[in-house]
């Protein structure tokens, strides 16, 4: 009779990010949540910070699947390696070997050396990726991204918070200085597993099924248990981060009516390689050539449909007032337009507003891309809108949440806080009332919502980032935008007064 599985009951952040004199950063402890909101004056490294979630999503995407290559299959004269793939083949005859389907109701215990030799190895084939990784998608030397009034390294780590109760913290370090530096920490005790995760992989369940004492494990199936495994017990730790993220650049606006000259430039200048005398050209950063060669990719043949289509109409229909389209051209090159409604043709994007152009990235990308459990980080969302339609905006990024995707903005937005604020508050009334206020609003829970403030400090010198909770006395979340106000409102009452007594 099979035995009822124990309930894991859910845990609160799943995920923590902590940074050290990294950037304009001094030090910032942070955790994901499905939206994550950064806030701050200019300079102060919130930018800086959103690019580095984006490198760990490229870091870690597809890194369990990847993990069978870091066992060397040639063991032989590697002390380490060797000893490890021994205890892994020692621990799998007598845990695993001969246990069949009866393992799908079963918690299986990975022994602490077992687990050591897996991190330590993952660690070790994993540092020059780290490396190639952040370099690429910042554009400059890893030396560079050290704080710059700081003489020490940058250290970043990433914590689980785990998402259930009886799985243990597990944390990735990554340092930079004169070497990078990446390796995996795991507490020194096993790694408790679920037998039916385990034995979702057939080759494996088959494995599980040979009750034959003469059979020996191959390095290949080592290495089968091994990639398995690290996925497994990484889980709580990488997800959602080996899920794919999407970053859109601020200067939207820009990029979209400039992408196709940039590009049609690159294929001129390749075209006529070796005919003359080689140019310099300009390097991209990663974040933005991901951005152009997404760009490029775009199409709306046989376009599935994504997680975001109906958000992305949403955003079409209330905002846009018309309908964003991608073609291809004569030479596969994608070509955008926008209709507005009631139009019979369209309108290349470089000949809209730039509350169009500015949008239209973001309805692609949700209409062609992201799918549920996805992050699309966007750098101030609020550029070229309207107050009106900052406001409808935040509640359209609202909608992106509950439709699964995650996302991590850049703001200086008053009126982007403040709707937000509303969202959450809103989610503390009963539904019936709830709807009475605002029918259409899609509330937002407090656990959904971080809002983290980057303030500029002269010990140490650089930004520290906290989070900010939302006030209720001031309906939004205290982001130093009321003290604005303040100034403002008190100059206006020295000039009126001023300007009393001249009368007078």
């Amino acid at each position: 009779m099979a035995t009822k599985k124990k309930e894991r009951k859910p845990m609160d952040k799943p995920m923590e990010l902590e940074v050290s004199d990294f950037g304009p950063i001094a030090r910032a402890k942070i955790d994901l949540r499905p939206l994550t909101v950064f806030v701050g004056p200019s300079n102060t490294g919130k930018s800086y910070l959103a690019i580095l979630i984006y490198a760990l999503h490229r870091f870690f995407r597809d890194f369990p699947l990847g993990a069978r290559r870091y066992i060397p299959r040639r063991t032989r004269g590697m002390h380490g390696p060797s000893e490890g793939i021994q205890q892994i083949r020692e621990w799998a005859k007598s845990a695993l070997r001969g246990r069949g389907a009866a393992i799908l109701n079963e918690q299986v215990h990975v022994p602490a050396e077992v687990a050591h030799f897996i991190w330590q190895t993952v660690s070790a084939y994993r540092r020059s990726e780290w490396l190639g990784t952040v370099e690429r998608i910042f554009g400059m030397a890893h030396g560079d991204l050290i704080r710059y009034s700081a003489s020490k390294s940058t250290n970043i780590i990433v914590r689980s918070m785990p998402t259930h109760a009886d799985f243990q913290p597990l944390e990735c370090h990554f340092g930079l200085s004169t070497l990078s530096e990446f390796s995996v920490h795991y507490p020194d005790s096993p790694i408790l597993l679920d037998g039916a995760d385990l034995a979702a992989n057939s080759a494996m369940l088959r494995f599980f099924a040979d009750d034959s004492p003469a059979a020996e494990l191959s390095d290949f199936a080592a290495r089968e248990i091994v990639s398995y495994i690290t996925g497994l017990a990484m889980a709580p730790l990488i997800d959602p981060l080996n899920a794919r993220a999407y970053y859109l650049p601020a200067d939207r606006t820009g990029i979209m009516h400039a992408h196709q000259v940039v590009v049609s430039s690159l294929i001129r200048s390749a075209a006529r390689a070796g005919f003359q005398d080689e140019a310099p050209l300009g390097t991209l950063s990663g974040v933005l050539a991901d951005f152009l060669e997404q760009l490029i990719e775009l199409n709306d043949a046989g376009r599935q449909r994504n997680a975001g289509v109906d958000v992305a109409e949403r955003i079409e229909s209330s905002m846009l007032f018309g309908r964003i389209y991608v073609d291809e051209s004569v030479v596969n090159y994608p070509y955008f337009s926008y209709q507005p409604d009631g139009w019979r043709r369209t309108l290349p994007l470089m000949n809209t507003s730039s509350m169009v152009s500015e949008l239209a990235p973001i309805v692609l990308y949700l209409r062609h891309v992201a799918q549920h459990g996805n992050t699309l980080i966007i750098e101030e969302p609020e550029a070229h809108l309207h107050p009106a339609m900052q406001r409808e905006f935040t509640r359209q990024i609202a909608a992106m949440i509950h439709a699964g995707i995650r996302v991590v903005i850049t703001t200086h937005s008053e009126l982007v806080l403040e709707e937000l604020a509303n969202l959450v508050y809103l989610s503390s009334l009963p539904k019936e009332q709830a709807h009475r206020i605002d029918e259409s609003a899609p509330a937002l829970t407090p656990d959904q919502v971080g809002v983290w403030l980057f303030e500029p400090k002269r010990s140490p010198r650089g930004s520290v980032v906290r989070e900010i909770p939302l006030d209720k006395e001031i309906g939004s979340f205290d982001s130093g935008f009321t003290e604005v106000s303040r100034l403002l409102y008190n100059t206006w009452a020295e000039i009126a007064n001023q300007a009393q007594e001249d009368i007078g």
